[in-house]
């Protein structure tokens, strides 16, 4: 399970890494500094968007590890792995203020456990096909 959620919390953490560097280099090249660019990139809805389906991405990772390695009960573990990865990705990220804060919050933390459940099941499904 704690396998699982650092899949899911270190990949994410990893990909918003990249993706904040392409998407800087991408849209204003040198201008402005670190904040700045966070801060626009915190109003620009392709950026979030693109981060969500690539943290839900993980997060389906992290389900899959921890069903996986379980080896038993895949949605049970996938779905504790999810519900920890959630609450250290709330601990971490926190609230929101952008202007799309409330769509980030009802679609990214709405369907992060149903997600892990997907890791866990496609976990289940890859062990029954053996």
């Amino acid at each position: 399970m704690v396998l699982g959620a650092a899949t899911d919390v270190v990949g994410t953490i990893l990909a918003g890494v990249v993706l904040f560097v392409v998407f800087s280099v991408l849209s204003a090249p040198g201008e402005g500094g670190a904040e700045e660019m966070v801060e626009r990139l915190r109003q620009s809805w392709p950026f979030l968007l693109i981060s969500m389906i690539v943290g839900g991405s993980f997060t389906v990772l992290g389900g899959y590890v921890a069903g996986r390695i379980a080896r038993h009960s895949f949605l049970k573990h996938a779905l504790a792995a999810g519900g920890l990865s959630l609450a250290l990705g709330i601990l971490v990220f926190g609230s929101d203020d952008g202007p799309y804060s409330g769509v980030v919050a009802v679609l990214g933390y709405g369907s992060h456990l149903p997600l892990a459940l997907l890791g866990g099941w496609l976990a289940g499904r890859r062990l029954a096909g053996r």
